[in-house]
């Protein structure tokens, strides 16, 4: 198994046998596409957030955010 097909079935969480009978190069570019859209729904998510919290009061913003995720 290559490094991509490991790193992919860590990704996953060892899903259907499909992930192990990719090539090494199919897996490269499996495990490459699904980190970007990852990496994509976590920016769109946090704009989102943001976008949200921005209809607030100003002075309510800080409380409401530590509320939501404890920051």
């Amino acid at each position: 198994m290559s490094d991509a097909t490991t790193a992919l079935l860590a990704e996953l969480g060892e899903p259907a046998d499909v992930i192990s009978q990719l090539t090494p190069d199919e897996a490269v570019t499996v495990l490459t596409l699904y980190r970007k859209a990852r990496q994509t729904r976590r920016a769109e998510l946090d704009t989102a957030i943001d976008d949200t919290l921005g209809f607030l009061p100003r002075l309510v913003r800080i409380p409401a955010r530590k509320i939501m995720f404890g920051k």
